[in-house]
């Protein structure tokens, strides 16, 4: 996954001592309809009724690598939610702030009745 300006940023003047940063104790996943690109923007992140961010729980990291350590289920969509391409790492169930996000392997239609999934160990951050 790719960070965001944001993170990034935070990081840097953390790692040489300019201004401390505290990791939020739980992050979620956000769902994207169009890229968010690196300065993060969440307006294209889904808006449906039936949508919400979902907790994510990371793996310990070896060799700088951590993956989701559970499957991570959305709700059922009670309505189309668009073509899905993009996700995120947010530091809150609503608004906050994005800490990463990447493209999808393969986008997903998500209509009505349909249930977004992740497998366990599918979701991969790292730093190299």
């Amino acid at each position: 996954m790719n960070f965001t300006n944001y993170l990034a940023d935070r990081l840097v003047k953390a790692t040489v001592g300019t201004v401390s940063y505290t990791a939020p104790t739980e992050v979620f996943l956000g769902l994207y309809t169009e890229d968010p690109t690196k300065a993060g923007f969440s307006s294209n992140e889904v808006d449906e009724a039936s949508y919400n961010r979902q907790v994510v729980k990371f793996t310990p990291p070896k060799d700088g690598v951590s993956t989701n350590e559970a499957q991570i289920d959305w709700s059922t969509a009670t309505s189309n939610w668009g073509n899905v391409g993009w996700i995120s790492v947010m530091d809150a169930p609503s608004g906050g702030f994005m800490l990463y996000f990447t493209e999808l392997d393969n986008a997903k239609e998500i209509l009505s009745g349909d249930q977004f999934k992740i497998d366990a160990n599918k979701l991969s951050l790292t730093l190299t």
